[in-house]
């Protein structure tokens, strides 16, 4: 087995890729070589002292004995981290929940207004259409009452047969 030095350690770290170095960054209170990780990582992405890596290690070892103490208290309490997760679980179901309620609400307010908009729509066209159907049926009426009259002229001698067809033709093609 061989024995693993600072300076391999370092020259080993300078070979991983920036992914990985971030990685071991983020969880540098789990690895055996916290300050030559930072050391690392400020290497490439921030140049900090050494006052602040200790610092970042004081605050990362803080935050360690804060998560150790959460576990401790949960173990007395006879509290499983399942547990937890199935309470986290539940109050994001419950919030996504109430926002869909507020989101279908709102779909349903939209849809009133957009239906009462549409019966307006619906109803002015309808009844512009019955005037048009009136108007024609009107002007069909009075074709006729034309065609009658103009039997009558012809029947009367005013108008001769000729005539009579000429005209006829005109009111008809118009009906």
């Amino acid at each position: 087995m061989e024995l693993k030095t600072e300076k391999s350690i370092k020259e080993y770290l300078k070979t991983l890729p920036d992914d990985t170095i971030i990685k071991y960054y983020l969880d540098v209170e789990f690895t055996p070589f916290p300050v030559l990780i930072i050391e690392e990582y400020t290497r490439r992405f921030k140049r900090k002292t050494k006052d602040e890596i200790i610092k970042d290690l004081k605050y990362q070892g803080r935050l360690a004995l804060k998560k150790t103490k959460e576990l401790g208290q949960m173990a007395k309490k006879h509290k499983f981290v399942d547990d937890v997760v199935k309470q986290k679980s539940v109050e994001i179901i419950k919030q996504a929940k109430k926002k869909g309620y507020q989101i279908s609400g709102q779909i349903v307010k939209k849809s009133e207004i957009l239906g009462s908009k549409l019966k307006k729509s619906t109803k002015s066209s309808v009844e512009r259409g019955i005037k048009a159907g009136k108007k024609f049926k009107t002007s069909t009426h009075k074709h006729l009452e034309l065609l009658e009259s103009l039997g009558e002229l012809k029947k009367a001698g005013i108008i001769t047969n000729k005539e009579f067809q000429e005209k006829k033709k005109k009111i008809l093609s118009k009906i």
